[in-house]
């Protein structure tokens, strides 16, 4: 068995550079990207979510006389 890996050849989490806190520049911005993309397709989809919004048929007017009774 290799060291830094389990029975399995995993790495063991003591391996992984997250959790050491010392991920790569290229990680970080790949990350930092992702969040950035999600907040943005989120302000998108609300925003298009309150501009496309169905509002239903208006309601009629009708006096209250004029209406069908049932018996």
């Amino acid at each position: 068995m290799r060291e830094g890996f389990d029975e399995h050849g995993e790495p063991t989490i003591r391996e992984l550079d997250d959790y050491k806190g010392t991920a790569s520049p290229e990680k970080r911005k790949t990350i930092i990207w992702v969040i950035v993309t999600g907040l943005v397709l989120g302000v998108f989809y609300a925003l298009a979510k309150h501009y496309f919004k169905d509002v239903g048929e208006p309601e009629l007017k009708v006096p209250q006389e004029q209406k069908i009774l049932r018996y």
